[in-house]
């Protein structure tokens, strides 16, 4: 048995998920999180169920990416029944999409998730009468909580391969010509009805995989002209106003309304919102945020590092570093020291807290807050959703520029992604220029690098100057997460490190002590020195570190503990070298994930072009740090 979760973006449908399959699916309190759709499964009532979340949509019409994913999975996949997710805090809204859901007459349950956000907007809804309305089930849940859930699965079970009679209907013209295109469908999808509501509403999709009789293209042509004439609007936005003035009534009939609750999100917003006090109170918070994340991580880099160092001194009486055994011996407690000591210790409380502003809502209040920002550099306004998950991972950043409108939109965003400090990138910013020169100095990396992307764009734009258009995008109510969700999401994304990233951590760092066994570093070194020593001022043995980069950016730390022989960096590199070390880092090409997500996007000649330009960047603005930083250290 196959359930499909299908709601608008931001109704919770992937807090369901979790709450029934665990947590696979990326739950966030910002619109449009699911890109691709996940899939899992479950017993229920001694039987294995599969449960898909696809991507939220406000239409099978689709408009974008995401959209094109929901709509093809339900036209081209079997399934048992769909659990319509909708927000009862907007019902009406949401509404719209339950209504076109109705029309393919599939087996069908409502799900008014966030019930109790309604019920502090002073919003009562009588989930029987929309029963009895809709003429399928009604649930009531609050997902964040598993409330309700259970009970929404069970009634899903029962409900599951039973057809759904749809009796709701548009006006009488309306309906009228919907009858006039039906007499000419012979093959359809789903329904006669839903496939001539599809062609009035000029949808191509549809077009192509139904049989039309003969002359069908004239009658249709005729048909959509009268009720555009009639209605003075195109035949696509008039179905969509029926179906927008029939949620409208429905909500009207089920909701009651009373005195709100206390609006916490309302009062927050009059100061996180302000147009002046909101960015004063967004830099202060960026500036808590990064400062938290150093102040946790560098006592514990320490005591962790300190453990790790014993050790190796200790395993050196019995297994000197020159034995080939001692030289591996010493790679795997370096690779141990450097994922355990160096990476870990930041990257945690970072994924926490970057978890915990999204599910919050204060992320798509950001989002909202530098829009202008976004247009001053020539951007199009989704463009900032690609860029905030850069912070997380630059690769789902990538693939989510697939929802831009247009293919020069989806070319420079994908661009100025490549040079976001992902949280690999972060670990080399904090545990290097963090620990050495301070949690300050760390956050101007990240100002330097917003001006970059600035200029970038910039330049992007004059060399391309076609106009972008604003930002349309949900601000959801304010969500204290549970420990629970924001436990489970932290695992989600930090065990992508442990799984991957820490056994290439290793494998890497006994893979150079290998190299260096052999003396086959200084050959690496020489070969690159033209770049590390010559332009960049750096100590030639660093110059392998730069290839171990490529693979993962944490890397380059973590192997520079191995190629300078010391965890003492400071010892052996000035403050300006450490400075100008990570900004190359954070600005040279992307690692191998990341290219192979632009190649997919973008093809291999623009990721080859990103790659070089990347590189230039990165040369630029190391050098220009090394001539400023023999003047200010």
């Amino acid at each position: 048995m196959r359930f499909l979760l299908v709601g608008q973006p931001n109704c919770g449908k992937s807090t369901l998920f979790n709450q029934i399959a665990g947590y696979k699916a990326i739950e966030s309190n910002f619109p449009g999180t699911t890109v691709s759709y996940t899939e899992s499964k479950f017993i229920l009532n001694n039987e294995v169920i599969s449960i898909i979340d696809l991507p939220g949509t406000y239409t099978i019409l689709p408009h974008d990416y995401a959209e094109k994913v929901t709509r093809n999975y339900i036209f081209e996949n079997n399934f048992d029944i769909i659990i319509n997710v909708v927000d009862a805090s907007t019902l009406s809204r949401g509404l719209e999409l339950t209504l076109e859901l109705l029309e393919m007459e599939k087996p069908m349950i409502l799900v008014l998730n966030m019930i109790d956000s309604a019920e502090a907007k002073g919003i009562s809804i009588d989930d029987k009468l929309l029963s009895e309305i809709l003429s399928i089930p009604v649930v009531k849940t609050i997902g964040n909580r598993g409330i309700g859930v259970e009970s929404a699965l069970e009634m899903a079970y029962k409900t599951a391969g039973k057809k759904i009679a749809n009796s709701i209907r548009f006006r009488k013209d309306v309906e009228s010509s919907i009858a006039e295109i039906m007499k000419c469908i012979k093959e359809f999808i789903f329904n006669k009805r839903f496939t001539a509501i599809k062609l009035l509403e000029k949808d191509d999709y549809i077009a192509k995989k139904v049989t039309l009789c003969e002359d069908t293209g004239r009658v249709l042509s005729d048909i959509r002209k009268r009720i555009e004439e009639s209605h003075g609007i195109d035949s696509e936005m008039i179905v969509s106003y029926e179906r927008h003035g029939l949620a409208m009534d429905i909500f009207e009939r089920v909701a009651k309304f009373s005195k709100p609750k206390r609006n916490f999100t309302k009062v927050a917003d009059d100061v996180l919102m302000h147009p002046v006090w909101g960015y004063f109170f967004m830099t202060i918070i960026v500036i808590v945020f990064f400062n938290i994340v150093f102040k946790l991580g560098q006592p514990v880099e320490g005591w962790l590092t300190a453990i790790f160092d014993n050790l190796s001194h200790y395993l050196e009486h019995y297994f000197p570093a020159s034995q080939f055994i001692g030289s591996i011996i010493a790679g795997t407690i370096n690779g141990l020291s450097a994922g355990i000591g160096i990476a870990l210790p930041y990257i945690f409380p970072f994924i926490v807290g970057l978890s915990f502003l999204e599910d919050v809502g204060y992320l798509p209040r950001i989002a909202f807050l530098v829009d202008a920002f976004m247009h001053k550099i020539g951007l199009h306004g989704k463009s900032i959703i690609p860029l905030i998950t850069g912070y997380g991972c630059n690769v789902p950043a990538i693939l989510s520029t697939r929802n831009m409108n247009n293919e020069s939109d989806k070319f420079k965003t994908a661009f100025l992604a490549t040079f976001i400090p992902c949280s690999a990138r972060t670990i080399v910013i904090m545990g290097l220029v963090g620990y050495y020169l301070g949690g300050n100095m760390a956050l101007l990396i990240y100002v330097l690098n917003i001006i970059v992307i600035a200029i970038m764009g910039k330049i992007l734009t004059r060399i391309d100057e076609e106009p972008s258009p604003g930002l349309v995008i949900e601000i959801p109510s304010y969500h204290l997460p549970t420990i629970k969700s924001l436990s489970q999401k932290t695992w989600f994304r930090l065990k992508d490190f442990v799984y991957v990233a820490f056994p290439i951590i290793i494998v890497s760092s006994v893979i150079l002590s290998i190299i260096d066994y052999f003396k086959l570093t200084n050959w690496i070194n020489r070969l690159l020195s033209p770049i590390t020593t010559f332009i960049l001022g750096l100590p030639q043995k660093v110059g392998v570190t730069l290839i171990f980069g490529i693979f993962r950016k944490e890397l380059t730390l973590i192997m520079l503990n191995q190629a300078l022989g010391t965890d003492k960096i400071a010892t052996v590199m000035t403050k300006t070298q450490i400075l100008v070390f990570t900004l190359f880092i954070v600005f040279y090409v992307p690692c191998v994930s990341t290219i192979a997500a632009l190649k997919m996007e973008l093809g291999t000649k623009k990721t080859i072009v990103i790659s070089l330009t990347t590189i230039a960047v990165a040369l630029i603005i190391a050098f220009s740090a090394r001539i400023i930083g023999n003047f200010v250290f």
